[in-house]
Protein backbone atom coordinates (compact mmCIF):
# COMPACT_ATOMS: atom_id res chain seq x y z
CA UNK A 1 0.00 0.00 0.00
CA UNK A 2 1.23 3.50 -0.82
CA UNK A 3 2.12 5.60 2.24
CA UNK A 4 3.00 9.31 2.49
CA UNK A 5 4.34 10.61 5.81
CA UNK A 6 3.21 14.21 6.32
CA UNK A 7 5.31 15.06 9.38
CA UNK A 8 9.09 14.61 9.31
CA UNK A 9 11.76 16.88 10.82
CA UNK A 10 15.12 17.02 9.10
CA UNK A 11 18.39 18.83 9.67
CA UNK A 12 19.94 20.21 12.88
CA UNK A 13 18.16 21.25 16.05
CA UNK A 14 20.08 23.78 18.13
CA UNK A 15 17.63 23.31 21.00
CA UNK A 16 17.76 19.50 21.09
CA UNK A 17 21.40 19.12 20.01
CA UNK A 18 20.61 16.60 17.30
CA UNK A 19 20.86 16.41 13.54
CA UNK A 20 18.53 14.27 11.46
CA UNK A 21 20.26 13.33 8.23
CA UNK A 22 18.63 12.39 4.94
CA UNK A 23 19.96 8.86 5.36
CA UNK A 24 18.23 8.61 8.74
CA UNK A 25 14.91 9.45 7.10
CA UNK A 26 15.51 7.08 4.19
CA UNK A 27 16.32 4.22 6.58
CA UNK A 28 13.06 4.73 8.48
CA UNK A 29 11.14 4.92 5.22
CA UNK A 30 12.60 1.61 4.05
CA UNK A 31 11.84 -0.12 7.37
CA UNK A 32 8.22 1.07 7.39
CA UNK A 33 7.53 0.88 3.66
CA UNK A 34 6.96 4.63 3.29
CA UNK A 35 6.76 6.02 -0.27
CA UNK A 36 7.38 9.70 0.39
CA UNK A 37 7.72 12.31 3.15
CA UNK A 38 6.87 15.95 3.69
CA UNK A 39 9.98 17.36 5.38
CA UNK A 40 10.63 20.57 7.30
CA UNK A 41 13.33 21.91 9.64
CA UNK A 42 13.34 21.96 13.43
CA UNK A 43 11.92 25.20 14.88
CA UNK A 44 15.06 26.31 16.71
CA UNK A 45 17.25 26.15 13.62
CA UNK A 46 14.57 27.58 11.32
CA UNK A 47 14.16 30.66 13.50
CA UNK A 48 17.92 31.26 13.54
CA UNK A 49 18.63 30.57 9.86
CA UNK A 50 17.26 33.07 7.29
CA UNK A 51 18.18 30.70 4.45
CA UNK A 52 16.33 27.70 5.84
CA UNK A 53 13.65 27.62 3.13
CA UNK A 54 16.20 27.63 0.34
CA UNK A 55 17.99 24.85 2.17
CA UNK A 56 14.91 22.63 2.37
CA UNK A 57 14.41 22.99 -1.38
CA UNK A 58 18.00 21.87 -1.96
CA UNK A 59 17.51 18.84 0.29
CA UNK A 60 14.43 17.78 -1.64
CA UNK A 61 16.14 18.24 -4.99
CA UNK A 62 18.69 15.63 -3.89
CA UNK A 63 16.12 13.30 -2.34
CA UNK A 64 13.38 12.43 -4.84
CA UNK A 65 11.07 10.93 -2.21
CA UNK A 66 11.10 14.12 -0.07
CA UNK A 67 8.65 17.00 -0.50
CA UNK A 68 9.64 20.50 0.72
CA UNK A 69 7.57 22.36 3.32
CA UNK A 70 8.06 26.12 3.70
CA UNK A 71 8.77 27.21 7.29
CA UNK A 72 6.91 30.33 8.47
CA UNK A 73 9.59 32.39 10.21
CA UNK A 74 9.01 35.29 12.59
CA UNK A 75 9.40 37.86 9.82
CA UNK A 76 6.31 36.37 8.14
CA UNK A 77 7.96 36.52 4.75
CA UNK A 78 5.58 34.48 2.57
CA UNK A 79 6.40 31.62 0.20
CA UNK A 80 6.84 32.94 -3.32
CA UNK A 81 7.24 29.78 -5.36
CA UNK A 82 5.06 26.77 -6.10
CA UNK A 83 7.94 24.41 -5.33
CA UNK A 84 6.69 24.02 -1.76
CA UNK A 85 3.87 21.55 -1.10
CA UNK A 86 2.81 23.03 2.25
CA UNK A 87 3.68 25.59 4.94
CA UNK A 88 4.78 24.79 8.50
CA UNK A 89 3.49 27.30 11.05
CA UNK A 90 4.89 26.69 14.54
CA UNK A 91 4.19 29.20 17.33
CA UNK A 92 5.22 32.14 15.16
CA UNK A 93 6.80 34.86 17.35
CA UNK A 94 5.71 32.88 20.40
CA UNK A 95 7.34 30.29 22.67
CA UNK A 96 7.73 27.00 20.84
CA UNK A 97 5.32 24.26 22.00
CA UNK A 98 4.20 26.47 24.86
CA UNK A 99 2.77 29.99 24.39
CA UNK A 100 1.20 31.73 21.41
CA UNK A 101 1.84 35.40 20.66
CA UNK A 102 -1.53 37.02 19.93
CA UNK A 103 0.14 40.20 18.69
CA UNK A 104 0.77 38.26 15.48
CA UNK A 105 -2.81 39.11 14.52
CA UNK A 106 -1.88 42.80 14.49
CA UNK A 107 1.16 42.26 12.27
CA UNK A 108 0.69 44.00 8.92
CA UNK A 109 2.57 41.14 7.23
CA UNK A 110 0.02 38.51 8.25
CA UNK A 111 -2.56 39.31 5.56
CA UNK A 112 0.09 39.23 2.84
CA UNK A 113 1.38 35.92 4.18
CA UNK A 114 -2.06 34.32 4.12
CA UNK A 115 -2.85 35.79 0.70
CA UNK A 116 0.33 34.22 -0.69
CA UNK A 117 -0.54 30.82 0.77
CA UNK A 118 -4.05 31.15 -0.61
CA UNK A 119 -2.77 31.95 -4.11
CA UNK A 120 -0.44 28.95 -4.03
CA UNK A 121 -3.30 26.73 -2.87
CA UNK A 122 -1.20 24.82 -0.34
CA UNK A 123 -2.16 23.74 3.19
CA UNK A 124 -0.64 25.03 6.42
CA UNK A 125 0.60 22.52 9.00
CA UNK A 126 -0.45 24.65 11.93
CA UNK A 127 0.68 24.44 15.57
CA UNK A 128 -0.47 26.97 18.15
CA UNK A 129 -2.45 26.82 21.37
CA UNK A 130 -6.19 26.18 21.08
CA UNK A 131 -7.49 29.77 21.42
CA UNK A 132 -4.97 31.11 18.91
CA UNK A 133 -5.91 28.35 16.48
CA UNK A 134 -9.60 29.16 16.90
CA UNK A 135 -9.06 32.86 16.10
CA UNK A 136 -6.84 32.08 13.12
CA UNK A 137 -9.28 29.52 11.71
CA UNK A 138 -12.22 31.93 11.98
CA UNK A 139 -10.31 34.83 10.42
CA UNK A 140 -8.70 32.86 7.59
CA UNK A 141 -11.25 30.20 6.72
CA UNK A 142 -10.17 30.32 3.06
CA UNK A 143 -7.00 28.31 3.68
CA UNK A 144 -6.54 24.69 4.68
CA UNK A 145 -5.05 23.90 8.09
CA UNK A 146 -3.54 20.57 9.12
CA UNK A 147 -3.29 20.34 12.91
CA UNK A 148 -0.58 17.92 14.08
CA UNK A 149 -1.03 15.40 16.89
CA UNK A 150 -4.82 15.86 16.70
CA UNK A 151 -4.16 19.16 18.52
CA UNK A 152 -2.40 17.60 21.54
CA UNK A 153 0.44 20.15 21.71
CA UNK A 154 -2.01 23.05 21.64
CA UNK A 155 -4.46 21.64 24.16
CA UNK A 156 -6.89 18.74 24.40
CA UNK A 157 -7.49 16.73 21.18
CA UNK A 158 -11.15 16.29 22.07
CA UNK A 159 -11.49 20.05 22.54
CA UNK A 160 -10.02 20.58 19.08
CA UNK A 161 -12.37 17.93 17.71
CA UNK A 162 -15.43 19.53 19.27
CA UNK A 163 -14.53 23.02 18.03
CA UNK A 164 -13.51 22.13 14.48
CA UNK A 165 -15.78 19.17 13.73
CA UNK A 166 -17.75 21.18 11.17
CA UNK A 167 -14.76 22.97 9.56
CA UNK A 168 -14.28 21.26 6.20
CA UNK A 169 -10.97 23.10 5.71
CA UNK A 170 -9.37 21.78 8.91
CA UNK A 171 -7.55 18.44 8.92
CA UNK A 172 -5.62 16.58 11.60
CA UNK A 173 -2.40 14.58 11.48
CA UNK A 174 -2.07 11.38 13.48
CA UNK A 175 1.46 11.74 14.89
CA UNK A 176 2.00 10.73 18.53
CA UNK A 177 -1.71 10.04 19.05
CA UNK A 178 -3.27 7.05 20.78
CA UNK A 179 -5.26 4.48 18.82
CA UNK A 180 -8.38 5.17 20.88
CA UNK A 181 -8.27 8.92 20.21
CA UNK A 182 -7.60 8.31 16.52
CA UNK A 183 -10.60 6.00 16.40
CA UNK A 184 -12.76 8.69 17.98
CA UNK A 185 -11.68 11.26 15.37
CA UNK A 186 -12.48 8.84 12.55
CA UNK A 187 -15.93 8.19 13.98
CA UNK A 188 -16.72 11.92 14.32
CA UNK A 189 -15.17 13.57 11.24
CA UNK A 190 -14.41 10.59 9.02
CA UNK A 191 -11.22 9.45 7.35
CA UNK A 192 -11.36 12.25 4.76
CA UNK A 193 -9.88 14.79 7.19
CA UNK A 194 -7.21 12.67 8.84
CA UNK A 195 -3.61 12.46 7.59
CA UNK A 196 -0.81 10.09 8.57
CA UNK A 197 2.28 11.58 10.20
CA UNK A 198 5.08 10.26 12.39
CA UNK A 199 6.83 13.35 13.83
CA UNK A 200 10.24 11.78 13.23
CA UNK A 201 12.52 11.78 15.27
CA UNK A 202 10.09 11.96 18.23
CA UNK A 203 8.58 8.66 17.18
CA UNK A 204 9.38 6.11 14.51
CA UNK A 205 7.53 5.70 11.24
CA UNK A 206 6.86 2.04 12.00
CA UNK A 207 5.31 2.72 15.41
CA UNK A 208 3.04 5.48 14.09
CA UNK A 209 2.03 3.42 11.05
CA UNK A 210 1.11 0.45 13.23
CA UNK A 211 -1.45 2.64 15.03
CA UNK A 212 -3.24 3.34 11.74
CA UNK A 213 -3.35 -0.35 10.91
CA UNK A 214 -5.07 -1.04 14.26
CA UNK A 215 -7.99 1.28 13.50
CA UNK A 216 -11.40 -0.27 12.85
CA UNK A 217 -11.77 1.12 9.34
CA UNK A 218 -11.99 -0.35 5.86
CA UNK A 219 -9.30 -0.40 3.19
CA UNK A 220 -10.58 2.69 1.40
CA UNK A 221 -10.53 4.73 4.61
CA UNK A 222 -7.03 3.48 5.40
CA UNK A 223 -5.85 4.60 1.96
CA UNK A 224 -7.30 8.06 2.54
CA UNK A 225 -5.38 8.47 5.77
CA UNK A 226 -2.14 6.99 4.48
CA UNK A 227 -1.85 8.83 1.18
CA UNK A 228 -4.95 9.97 -0.68
CA UNK A 229 -5.81 12.96 1.51
CA UNK A 230 -2.33 14.47 1.59
CA UNK A 231 -1.79 13.80 -2.12
CA UNK A 232 -4.97 15.71 -2.89
CA UNK A 233 -4.25 18.65 -0.58
CA UNK A 234 -0.64 19.07 -1.70
CA UNK A 235 -1.07 17.95 -5.33
CA UNK A 236 1.77 15.50 -4.84
CA UNK A 237 1.21 13.68 -8.10
CA UNK A 238 1.92 16.84 -10.08
CA UNK A 239 4.91 17.57 -7.84
CA UNK A 240 6.30 14.13 -8.54
CA UNK A 241 5.91 14.71 -12.27
CA UNK A 242 7.72 18.07 -11.97
CA UNK A 243 10.65 16.39 -10.20
CA UNK A 244 11.12 13.66 -12.79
Amino acid sequence: MKIINSHVHIGPSTALLMDVKSEDVRREMTEAGISGCLVFPFPSWAVENPDVNSWIIEVCERERSFYPVFYARNDLKPPETDRYVAVKWHWVKGVSDSASNYRVFDDEMLEDFVDSVDRLGIPVIFEEEFEFTKIFAERFDRIILIIPHLGALGGSPLKFLGEFESYDNIYFDTSLSSVSTLQRFVEVIGADRIIFGSDLPFSTMSIELEKIMRLEIDKRETEKILHRNIERLCRLRSQRHAKS
